[in-house]
């Protein structure tokens, strides 16, 4: 007797991704604004395509992304999952990037408020003001809270763990980054005077800030995370005798303006003499105030209101303020304060950070 062993055998192949389809469910186009980017397609005129056929098309292709949803919200387990196998993993890799994509304009708008439910319900007013759909606003703002909520607790820097857990490539992982950075601390940064900065700006120097002012573990290693290292803004105030120091502010002044005779800084050497005292002063009462929550939250403004509109009224052109930061940096060394290693360690650590802020809002 012969038996035989029945078995069922299924094939598949690599399940594909409209990836322009994708974009547009994304970006929280309707079925009825897909279709009319698709209309001007050749391809609808070529095959004959209805309106009825194409809004059914796009109808089957968002009902297909809806189900990858869950799957892209924990990427991690969509990348390993055997469920999701029938994609390429550069697919998936794809869909994940994009799914997590962040428009800079919304960022802007959002970085001055918290990532809470408030904020949640004003988001129809930021999608209108910055014309993006209002889902693609929604989802951006919950990825934003997803990462801010998974990462809060893990040790090590933060750009890494939303590397790691959230697979983003860095630029990415840099932007949710710096806007976690900024709500977390409260930074003011919707102010009318500030309206002319980008989200790359604000991006940039809450990188600079993380990597040089965050918080130490228990090894003395410094984490780049959103927590700022409190004892560091404390030291600060070790700056206070030199502006209040008749001997240090004049001697600082001579050391900056010989630097920048040799560096041929023509321009500010012609009101330097009679500037150098409030901009110094400036520099210093605001590293000084640092350690108050109030002022921390004011980095932004300060910088732009008490530095930034001085050397602009001076009309000081940038090569040149950079040279000057160069040499108010360097020549520190030269003053009795100077000479002691904890104190220009903390200089160190505060002015190179703060001057390429200073550098980066430079503009107009």
């Amino acid at each position: 007797m012969q038996f035989c062993c029945l078995a069922d055998v299924t094939i598949t192949s690599p399940s594909f991704v409209d990836m322009q389809m994708f974009d547009f469910w994304v970006h929280g186009k309707t079925v009825s604004q897909a279709c009319s980017i698709l209309a001007q397609s050749p391809s609808v005129e070529e095959f004959r395509m209805t309106n009825d056929m194409l809004a059914a098309h796009v109808r089957d292709h968002f009902a297909q992304f809806t189900l990858l949803e869950m799957g892209l919200r924990h990427p991690d387990s969509f990348m390993q999952d055997c469920a999701y196998h029938q994609l390429t993993p550069e697919t998936r890799k794809q869909l994940i990037h994009m799914y997590y994509s962040l428009d800079e304009s919304f960022l802007r708008e959002l970085v001055g408020r918290r990532l809470s439910n408030k904020s949640r319900r004003e988001i129809a007013d930021i999608a209108e003001k910055c014309e993006l759909q209002l889902r693609s606003c929604k989802r951006q703002f919950d990825n934003l809270s997803c990462v801010a909520r998974r990462t809060e607790d893990l040790p090590g820097r933060l750009i890494d763990n939303i590397k790691n857990c959230f697979l983003l490539p860095e630029r990415l992982a840099e932007c949710y980054a710096a806007v976690i950075f900024i709500t977390s601390n409260r930074f003011e940064t919707s102010k009318k005077s500030l309206s002319y900065l980008t989200f790359e700006n604000l991006a940039y120097c809450a990188g600079q800030l993380m990597a040089h002012w965050s918080a130490s573990d228990s090894k003395g290693e410094t984490l780049v995370g959103i927590d700022l290292d409190l004892q560091f803004l404390h030291d600060l105030k070790e700056f206070k005798p030199l502006i209040e120091k008749k001997e240090y502010l004049d001697k600082h002044k001579q050391f900056v303006i010989r630097s920048l005779t040799e560096l041929q800084a023509r321009i500010i050497l012609t009101n330097l003499e009679p500037n150098f005292k409030p901009i110094s002063k400036a520099i210093i009462n605001l590293a000084c105030g640092l350690s108050h929550a109030r002022e921390m939250r004011d980095f932004f403004l300060d910088i732009n209101e008490k530095i930034i509109e001085q050397m602009r009224a001076l009309k000081w052109p940038s090569k040149e303020v950079q040279l000057f930061f160069d040499a108010y940096h360097n020549t520190v060394k030269a003053l009795p304060p100077g000479r002691s290693p904890t104190f220009l360690s903390i200089w160190t650590r505060f002015i190179i950070p703060f001057s390429n802020c200073v550098m980066h809002l430079y503009h107009n």
